[in-house]
């Protein structure tokens, strides 16, 4: 299983590493404008009265080295407590499958299965908040980008502390519902996940 190919959810990963002992006290972040502390709290608020939701997706992985694309579509499902499934369609059909404790990853076509413990990683934090767990504010430092269209906002997520996998995220919300349209993880070497969601619906009844 390759990590650049995982849900950008699972990507932005909640295992931080601790401050070292005897290193210098961060300065306190500048307080964030009445702008971006809407657009986050507006996040936080659909996503924490959303019990599950389901949305099509499209993920387009550009690297940046051989300024190529990997192009897939599929279904996603989230729900309560860190349940969540993908169902990737094209190319060629996937599964990953999460309890809160444990991802399944399967490929049909290879005929094998991967299995990784989400609790010796810790939930990740960005699934934590589609799942209406969690809070941004608590282990990222937020940037408001330049509206990237009409009725959409854009803001940029850099960990507060080192992430390894990655070294930020943009999620891009409707201005009024502050759903996440699409989202984007941009990694060490300037790689990018970026994830465009559709037909997004929340609070559908999906089953464990």
């Amino acid at each position: 299983m390759r990590l650049a190919l995982l849900p950008v959810l699972l990507l932005a990963s909640a295992a931080a590493l601790a401050q070292p002992a005897g290193a210098p006290t961060p300065k306190a972040p500048a307080p964030a404008s009445p702008e971006l502390t809407a657009v986050i709290d507006g996040i936080q608020a659909f996503y924490g009265k959303a019990q599950d939701l389901k949305a099509d997706f499209e993920q387009t992985y550009t690297y940046k080295v051989y300024a190529r694309k990997q192009r897939s579509t599929g279904k996603v499902f989230f729900k309560k407590n860190g349940k969540m499934r993908w169902d990737y369609q094209t190319p060629e059909p996937k599964v990953f499958v999460a309890d809160g404790d444990t991802l399944w990853v399967y490929e049909p076509e290879q005929a094998q299965v991967f299995k990784r413990d989400l609790k010796s990683a810790q939930l990740p934090v960005a699934l934590s908040f589609m799942s209406g767990e969690g809070k941004l504010t608590d282990e990222f430092d937020a940037t408001l980008l330049k509206d990237p269209a009409p009725g959409r906002k854009l803001i940029e997520l850099v960990p507060k502390r080192d992430a390894g996998e990655y070294k930020a995220l943009r999620l891009e919300v409707d201005a009024k519902t502050f759903a996440v349209v699409a989202s984007t993880v941009i990694d060490p070497v300037g790689n990018t996940n970026h994830l465009v969601f559709a037909d997004v619906a929340t609070n559908a009844g999906l089953p464990d």
